[in-house]
């Protein structure tokens, strides 16, 4: 029996494998480990892309289909939806298969052998509120990763996943708080991990998540920032000669990398072309009718990933958007970006407080908070957690690889 460890995230993901009895983190893209989990479907050359490759092929112009965040569709309604693709419908669960395959293959290739076997991780929650719809998306992505050929499929959530990683350095009994807080979703997992060299197991006292991650983030970012560049909140003239508001709608869809497409239809094209005639700011509309002429959207949703990503290193970018309009720009500053996610990452924080009364578990109980995933890499998060666990060491784990880690280590232990 062969196995691996997959860790699918919605930004990012990784595979693992057992190479001469230690764990080897396949080289995904040229010799990183890392995977942007985001597929091109180019129509011209009917070929696929991945990673940053997929991205950097739509941002040259070919003619095809980009989806990053691909995760996200597992638990929304999505899931039983179609998508034109090689000028046939096919359902998303078909492409997030040939992301599943493509990594498959890079980790056969670099074990040398067959992969029947896999640990995949999972959210605590793939839906917050929707038990069915959790179930459906778990047995959705079971059926991915079975006709990809894994005849042996077991899950792992992946804070459990983060904290298997952990444990394998420590040198005595800790309570610790796991935070994983990747593109998709927060998930927090309070264990006691004893160290490899005792006689007792490690006990996973409680889980919890929410389906709040770096991707709801950037969309904030996109709406209250940028898409008032491209008309948000400016008005039309209506027939009765009073003035409406261009339909929020546009720049929610925008801002949300799924809903991109359908704005792209010769409909939408026509209704926001005919604005242009009674907008009141005909410069931003403009703006606007040329990101979906030109099919930028995709472009615009990554500067802005980047630009959040900046703003864990320093006070203020300067947002270039030349691609839309020469010298155009934002500034976005890092205590404005911190306003505008406050309200999701009081949710996350509350999920945390529920873990801890579910537990039983006092916060100064806690010896150590271990934050992973990309998302924790955001300043004020770490800092108004740790403000909770006064007492508590604070370790930063390899925020894209500690989850891939740990489910090939668990996969190790199974099969």
């Amino acid at each position: 029996m062969s196995y691996c460890g997959l860790d699918f995230g919605t930004s990012n993901s990784t595979i693992g494998i057992f190479n001469q009895q230690k764990i080897k983190m396949v080289a995904l893209e040229s010799d990183a480990v890392i995977l942007r989990s985001a597929i091109f479907l180019d129509d011209e050359e009917c070929d696929i892309y991945f990673g940053e490759t997929a991205i950097q092929q739509y941002i040259e112009g070919a003619d095809g289909r980009l989806m990053t965040s691909i995760k996200s569709v597992l638990g929304s309604s999505l899931m039983d939806q179609k998508t034109r693709v090689f000028n046939k419908m096919m359902p998303f669960s078909d492409i997030l298969g040939y992301f599943i395959k493509h990594m498959k293959v890079k980790a056969e290739l670099s074990s040398n052998r067959e992969l029947d076997s896999v640990v995949l991780g999972r959210p605590v929650r793939f839906n917050d509120r929707d038990d069915s719809a959790d179930k459906l998306a778990e047995d959705t992505l079971r059926n991915i990763a079975k006709a990809q050929g894994f005849k042996h499929i077991e899950f792992q959530y992946e804070p459990i996943a983060a904290a298997l990683a952990y444990a394998e350095n420590i040198e005595t009994e800790e309570l610790a708080l796991i935070v994983d807080i990747g593109g998709g979703t927060s998930d927090f997992t309070l264990i006691k991990i004893a160290p490899q060299t005792s006689h007792t197991s490690s006990q996973i006292l409680s889980t919890a998540g929410v389906h709040i991650g770096g991707t709801n983030f950037d969309q904030l970012l996109s709406y209250h920032n940028v898409m008032p560049l491209l008309g948000l909140h400016t008005s039309l003239r209506s027939m009765n000669g009073t003035d409406i508001e261009v339909p929020s709608s546009y720049f929610s869809d925008l801002s949300t990398w799924h809903k991109i497409n359908h704005l792209y239809s010769k409909e939408t094209l026509i209704n926001i072309k005919t604005s242009l005639a009674t907008a009141n700011d005909k410069t931003r509309i403009k703006r606007l009718f040329n990101v979906l002429e030109n099919r930028e959207g995709h472009r615009l949703i990554d500067r802005i990933e980047t630009g959040k990503k900046a703003l864990s290193e320093v006070e203020s970018i300067q947002l270039p958007l030349e691609f839309i309009e020469e010298d155009l720009s934002v500034e976005i500053k890092k205590s404005d970006f911190e306003e505008i996610i406050d309200n999701d990452l009081q949710k996350v924080y509350q999920t945390i407080h529920s873990l801890l009364l579910e537990a039983a578990i006092k916060t100064d109980d806690i010896d150590i908070v271990f934050f992973t995933g990309g998302t924790t890499k955001i300043d004020k998060i770490r800092h108004d957690i740790m403000q909770f666990f006064s007492h508590a060491k604070e370790v930063k784990g390899d925020v894209f690889a500690s989850v891939g880690y740990g489910l090939t280590l668990d996969a190790s232990r199974r099969f």
